[in-house]
């Protein structure tokens, strides 16, 4: 039995050159955020952010969370995709400013502010 680069009279295989040209292409776009919502009773469910930038999604899983929460009246935890720790309702708190770790962490040096 030939095979399709034999028939095509070419020395590499057709598929794998179009494999390759494929994964070339998908590696480079950007995918959406995603982010697992458990519920009180167990229920794991997957959200599907809209934007793919983590700002945005950050803002429009909260948006999520408080609709659920409303919805069914109990605590609602979430975690992006990928993230060890889940978060609780909607107290999530995003890394610090730049300005903000620089201003804590001068404060720290001249002073005691963790005791």
């Amino acid at each position: 039995m030939a095979t399709m680069s034999q028939l095509l009279g070419t020395k590499e295989d057709v598929i794998d050159n179009c494999r390759r040209q494929f994964q070339v292409l998908t590696s480079n776009q950007k995918y959406r955020v995603t982010a697992e919502i458990l519920l009180k009773e167990g229920e794991r469910r997957i959200y599907r952010a809209k934007s793919f930038d983590r700002n945005s999604a950050t803002r429009e899983v909260l948006t999520f969370v408080a609709a659920v929460e409303n919805a069914t009246g109990e605590t609602v935890m979430w975690r992006f995709k990928g993230e060890k720790t889940y978060h609780m309702s909607t107290n999530y708190n995003a890394q610090p400013s730049i300005f903000k770790r620089a201003k804590s962490s001068l404060l720290n040096y001249f002073f005691d502010l963790e005791a």
